[in-house]
């Protein structure tokens, strides 16, 4: 059975190294993502400031 994930934006606002961001959602959550293998391949460049929608699965999901 495939993972639910939940789709949320966010406004990138920290580019960390190897295609790692912190994001904070529209919620005021506070998440690290990182780029997917296909915008990876297509060399598309993610810069802070930019909106993004985020896919969330719930078992990479912390509470701090």
């Amino acid at each position: 059975m495939k993972e639910q994930k939940w789709i949320q934006e966010g406004l990138i606002t920290e580019s960390l190294p190897n295609g790692m961001f912190r994001i904070r959602l529209d919620t005021d959550d506070l998440i690290l993502g990182y780029v997917s293998g296909r915008i990876r391949r297509s060399f598309i460049r993610i810069l802070p400031g930019a909106r993004v929608k985020v896919g969330v699965r719930g078992y990479h999901v912390l509470q701090l």
